[in-house]
């Protein structure tokens, strides 16, 4: 039945359209706000276009879409911003022939998610490694990937804000609470490698969220509490101190009692819900330090606890971070931005053997301490070094350093054995782009970027905690690799409404140290580390359709991508007994180790179209097919045929808004997503799930607004996981909220 609902999702996906419901007050938005600016606008844009952030990608506040109705649509459209994910360039032009959805803050502040991650599984191609939301989900789940090229828990895709990687520098995945939802401005989506001008982890694409900047007086906060205990309280401020300095300041404090992540006829004793607490908080500050130049700081903490639905099962996560910058405008030569920003975080974690029955369960791996530290920067030049040419140069550099403690082995109520292991790794990129208008109807875009990275002082060793006698100890096999990831696209206006696109690409992304040197474990499965692992590329190519005719706005694109060399957790072997790598492996358990398979190709279609029916009413549909398979897998040639695991092959959404300031404003959601296999051998199938979505929000005096949301409204039961014994893992149930909003500025 469901997989009915995937085909008549598509048909309505053809014919349906999509701006997100609208929280801002009195606003009628025109079809145009919100997504994707679709067409040849760059061609309408100059120069002194709205000023940026600067940095690597630049994020300075562009005017607000103004209050009148009337306002021609390039004064209402953010239309600057998109240029940030696909160009990188600070010159308010978008290329044409890159794919690109844009959620503004109005979409933001509607949505019925609770969580970043959750708002993006509206864009097709939005997947994070399993179900699960980050609610509950461990943060190595968290990885993200773009048109399902993902089959394990480290990114495919490149998650920025204002430009700065979010992505964990140890392991890839994304910690999507750290950026308080008050706080953003914007959220773009390229799907489609970025790597000629982003290099390492955009293979898929490039999420960039930008985030408010303090060029205004303003203030804004949620505060908000529901069913499971679930509370909410975030805020945003920001004071033009002087014409030349602004400072800003946003926070989030969220909790959650959770639910039970088993299935519940499958519940022994040790199964609680598994809850979560997190907190979050920023500082910013632009100083013009010239009459060219502006100069940014920017600081921002991060701590979270997460108990995993057992009560040996936890983690715990802190980290900090800093930005500092600047923007100059070179008079009648471009733009000069350059940004430093550093990382550091501790992250501890524990695992635990359960019997098969759950009536009890024992400590089997406590990583205590698993450190790491980061620090990059970047320079790009952006100009118009030619008649009809937009360009940009630039060279970015990071250094990574990471390892993790752990003890392992428990035996008679104790551990035995202890293990560190770690490594640094080093990224150093140039590239180069240019957007080349040939005709009134005809871009092409061009971009090419040299990589060079390199992992080294690589070590794993073990010992015995009684004895001290050393079982393990070797250094690790340093490698480099120097890659080029060039990238070609064109577009093709065919009328004033309808333009053609398509783009062919190469991308890569470095094996990160957490699948270099850490292990995991998710309940009686073993996941080992691998540092013999390559990196792993991709080749692509796409084509496209764009349609803007009036309140209709459409997006259609046929992809393929080849993935060479791609990391699978390959299983091993079964348990009970000792199983190498692994060591002992509980019964009912498996063991997999982190392996380069040969090659997978993935082709698909994704379609993104919206229309406004006039009085308040939007719909929306989003839709995505995704036929991965593995075609080459020397080393496990079983494989060969199988469908990429953890992607599913059908990913919809459908939405019907509306939006009356005078009266309400509300919007019902559906998504469906198809079935996916949890293993690589294909032998644990996971089923489709349907889910709807629902807010209402009403203003009750200018800037307050009450609303009411829900997820899961009909407590649709839905599979995110399955161990090689059976135990299936279960998603959220529904959780509705109410809560308060107040807006000023």
């Amino acid at each position: 039945m469901l997989s009915q609902v995937a085909r008549a999702l598509l048909v309505c996906s053809l014919v349906a359209s999509t701006l997100l419901v609208r929280a801002a007050a009195g606003q009628d938005v025109p079809p145009s706000q919100g997504r994707a600016v679709i067409g040849r606008e760059a061609a309408e844009i100059g120069e002194d276009a709205a000023p940026s952030d600067g940095g690597p990608a630049p994020s300075d506040p562009v005017p607000a879409a103004s209050d009148d109705v009337s306002a021609p649509r390039s004064a209402q459209a953010d239309i600057g911003r998109i240029t940030i994910t696909a160009t990188r360039m600070d010159q308010a032009v978008p290329d044409p022939a890159a794919s690109v959805t844009v959620l503004d803050e109005h979409e933001v502040a509607a949505s019925p998610a609770f969580t970043l991650d959750d708002l993006l599984r509206v864009v097709p191609g939005f997947s994070l490694f399993r179900r699960t939301s980050s609610l509950v989900a461990h943060p190595t789940a968290q990885g993200v990937s773009l048109r399902g090229i993902g089959p394990t828990g480290a990114s495919r895709a490149l998650v920025l804000v204002d430009g700065v990687p979010l992505n964990d520098p140890f392991g890839g995945w994304v910690y999507w609470g750290m950026v308080p939802l008050e706080s953003i401005r914007n959220i773009e989506v390229l799907r489609g490698a970025g790597s000629s001008v982003w290099g390492n982890y955009a293979m898929s694409g490039v999420i960039n969220v930008a985030t408010r900047a303090p060029d205004r007086d303003e203030v804004r906060f949620t505060m908000e509490g529901g069913e499971r205990h679930t509370a909410s309280l975030q805020g945003y401020a920001s004071r033009r101190v002087s014409p030349g300095m602004g400072v800003a300041m946003d926070g989030r404090l969220f909790s959650t009692g959770g639910y039970p992540v088993v299935r519940a006829d499958q519940r022994g004793p040790i199964d609680e819900a598994a809850d979560s607490e997190d907190g979050t908080s920023s500082l910013r500050v632009d100083l013009a330090i010239g009459p060219h130049t502006t100069a940014r700081l920017q600081a921002r903490g991060f701590h979270e606890e997460r108990n995993n639905g057992t009560p040996l099962t936890r983690n715990e996560t802190s980290a900090g971070f800093f930005r500092a910058g600047f923007d100059s405008r070179l008079p009648g030569l471009g733009r000069m931005q350059t940004d430093v920003f550093a990382t550091t975080q501790t992250f501890e974690s524990t695992f635990s053997s359960q019997s098969p029955d759950r009536s009890f369960e024992t400590p089997a791996l406590d990583q205590f301490d698993v450190p790491s530290t980061s620090v990059g920067a970047a320079s790009i030049w952006s100009g118009r070094p030619l008649d009809g040419h937009v360009a940009a140069l630039g060279i970015d550099a990071s250094w990574i350093e990471g390892k993790t403690q752990e003890l392992f082995r428990f035996l008679d109520g104790a551990f035995t054995r202890r293990r560190d292991a770690g490594a640094q790794q080093s990224f150093a990129g140039l590239f180069v782009e240019d957007l080349w208008s040939v005709t009134d109807r005809l871009d092409i875009s061009a971009s090419a970027r040299l990589d060079y990275w390199t992992v080294y002082d690589g070590f794993r060793r073990e010992h015995d905690l009684a004895t001290g006698g050393q079982t393990v100890d070797r250094e690790l096999a340093s490698r480099d690799e120097l890659v080029i990831s060039p990238r070609l696209g064109l577009a093709y206006a065919i009328a004033d409404a309808v333009s053609m696109r398509a783009a062919v690409y190469r991308g890569f992304r470095a094996p990160t140290l957490n699948e270099l040197v850490r292990p995991f474990r998710v309940r009686n499965d073993i996941t080992e580390a691998n540092d013999a692992l390559d990196s792993e590329k991709v080749l692509g190519a796409e084509s496209g359709i764009d349609v803007e005719a009036g309140r209709v706005q459409a997006q259609a694109t046929f992809f393929w991508n080849q993935v060479e060399d791609p990391i699978f957790n390959v299983t091993v072997g079964e348990g009970p007994g000792d199983v190498p790598p692994c060591g002992f492996v509980p019964e009912g358990g498996v063991c997999r180790q982190r392996r380069n398979l040969g090659r997978t190709s993935i082709f698909g279609i994704e379609s993104d179209v919206r229309v406004e029916l006039g009085g308040g009413f939007e719909v929306a549909a989003a839709y995505l097919w995704s036929d991965g398979e593995i075609v080459s897998a020397a080393a496990a040639p079983a494989l060969i045929g199988n469908r990429i695991p953890q992607v599913p092959e059908h990913q919809a959404s459908l939405g019907v808004f509306f939006d009356r300031i005078d009266i309400v404003q509300a919007g019902l959601q559906l998504r469906y997503v198809g079935e996916q296999f949890e293993d690589d051998a294909n032998e644990r199938e996971l089923g489709d799930y349907l889910v709807f979505d629902a807010s209402v929000s009403r203003e009750i005096m200018r800037g307050w607004h009450v609303f009411v949301k829900a997820e899961n409204l009909f407590e649709r039961e839905y599979e995110t996981g399955q161990t090689a014994d059976g135990l299936v893992s279960i998603g959220a149930p529904r959780i509705v909220r109410a809560g308060l909003r107040y807006a000023w500025d």
